[in-house]
């Protein structure tokens, strides 16, 4: 009994080394990523195993905070963080 598992695992090693090497066909061709379309200013991103590829994300990242940065330079200097205008003064 012991002898038929030996020669059976055996066998398994053998399959696996076999597909692992390519003797028992190709593999086929690997699907692209997966990429939602967008259709407007959204980013989109490539769908990989573990959620988005980050390099994508931090470079949307990076061009979102650049743009951030540019309107607050462009900022009257009236104008407080997180407020609206200075009222203007009643007539």
């Amino acid at each position: 009994m012991a002898v038929l598992f030996v020669l059976i695992a055996i066998g398994v090693i053998a399959l696996v080394a076999m597909a692992a090497s390519g003797r028992l066909g190709e593999l086929p061709d690997a699907e692209p990523d997966l990429r939602p379309e967008s259709g407007g200013p959204e980013p989109a991103f490539d769908v990989v195993l573990r959620g988005y590829r980050m390099d994508e994300v931090d470079a949307v990242i990076e061009q979102l905070q650049g743009r951030i940065d540019e309107l607050i330079a462009g900022r009257p200097d009236d104008l407080e963080p997180g407020r609206g205008p200075a009222p203007s003064p009643a007539p």
